[in-house]
């Protein structure tokens, strides 16, 4: 047996992805081709039968904790930090692995697992390693595409599959792009390269039934918090716009950058390459709400991400936050200017978008000067769809 890690800490690596991407498939390669490793696993899932804990049970007699009925990024963090700590009592093992229910957000999971809850935090023998995504490339070619319909796996009606794919996509240290035999070549150079502009840090497999070396999500030391939360492609574009003092209406395309995982395109990055680009709308004037609001209703397909921060005349000290994926909206209070200037900084990520109409769109819905001390009656925020 060879030791995780030359010091005694054991790895954790955390497997996230909608319903159908491939995770148990993942989990039972590295049970079955373990080799020496030591491998526990938590299953989470969200029915009151755990059936990938059976699927799994099913391959190996490794130690495997389940917790269903519940998600371990909200109700069931607790039972996340318990179990595991009981687990650590009960059996000998130098690597973790919990994989997520389809509907989990990463970076919940990785909170409790860096800094514990209220109730308790992990014993210090273990560390967060890795956070892998396996995105069903398929999915993710017809869930962001308008003209078709979602697949039949959606994980939960109460949030939609393009919302659960780049909470996914978003934080990660390891991403597989799996069942990349359902999808054309050149379709999956184009999916590549918008998850890259989502994703700038993560290191990109492409797999079919997630057959990836071990090596590539045990152990790898790849796990940052701050750097994972700082590199989202969103967060890198809006910094490069204001960090070099874009003026109104110009466009920041830092994440665009891609930190050396890009191929050849004759100096082009693969996401120019292939027309996924970011831009930055910035407005110090406020939407009116109605207008806003029809705005986040008819939903550009060529739009991947949007996501930032609005002011909106009807709630003149709120800040709005925007959040899109695909036709997935959310939009709602999260705070105030307080002794900020209020002013709208949105970003968007996509294929072919038409950046000078989606601007001219966005200066529609500015509020003219009698709109933005006018009575509203009614507020259309906060919005979900």
């Amino acid at each position: 047996m060879s030791s995780a890690t030359s010091s005694d800490t054991i790895p954790i690596t955390v497997v996230s992805g909608p319903l159908g991407a491939g995770k148990t498939t993942l989990v039972n390669r590295l049970l079955s081709d373990s080799g020496d490793r030591r491998i526990a696993v938590v299953v989470n899932d969200m029915g009151e039968v755990n059936v990938d804990a059976e699927l799994l049970e099913g391959d190996t007699e490794d130690g495997i904790v389940d917790l269903s009925n519940g998600c371990i990024c909200c109700r069931l963090q607790d039972d996340l930090v318990t179990s595991v700590t009981r687990l650590a009592e009960e059996r000998s093992f130098d690597y973790l692995v919990v994989e997520a229910s389809g509907i989990s957000e990463p970076q919940p999971i990785a909170r409790t697992l860096t800094m514990g809850t209220e109730e308790g935090a992990l014993p210090e023998q273990f560390r967060l390693d890795t956070t892998v995504s396996v995105v069903d490339a398929y999915g993710f070619w017809k869930a962001f595409d308008p003209e078709e319909s979602l697949p039949d796996a959606a994980p939960d009606p109460e949030r939609p599959l393009t919302e659960v794919l780049v909470d996914q996509i978003e934080f990660c240290d390891v991403l597989l792009l799996n069942k990349c035999d359902m999808v054309p070549d050149d379709a999956l150079d184009d999916i590549e390269a918008s998850i890259r502009e989502l994703q700038p840090r993560a290191t990109i497999y492409r797999t079919t039934y997630s057959e990836v070396d071990p090596d590539a999500v045990l152990g790898t030391g790849a796990f940052d918090f701050e750097e994972t939360r700082r590199q989202q492609g969103w967060k890198r574009a809006l910094a490069g716009a204001q960090g070099s003092g874009d003026s109104e209406g110009d466009a920041g395309h830092e994440a665009g950058d891609t930190h050396g995982h890009d191929h050849d395109h004759g100096g082009q990055s693969a996401a120019e390459a292939h027309g996924v680009e970011s831009f930055v709308y910035r407005r110090e004037r406020p939407f009116h709400p109605e207008r806003f609001d029809a705005f986040l209703d008819d939903w550009d397909g060529r739009v991947v991400r949007a996501k930032g921060f609005a002011w909106v005349a009807s709630r003149p000290e709120t800040v709005l936050g925007v959040s899109q994926a695909g036709p997935a909206v959310q939009a709602g209070p999260i705070g105030e200017w307080g002794d900020d200037d209020p002013a709208t900084r949105l970003v968007f990520i996509g294929q072919g978008m038409d950046e000078a109409a989606l601007t001219a769109r966005l200066d529609d819905c500015l509020a003219a000067d009698e709109e933005r001390n006018a009575a509203y009656e009614s507020d259309p925020f906060p919005r979900e769809s």
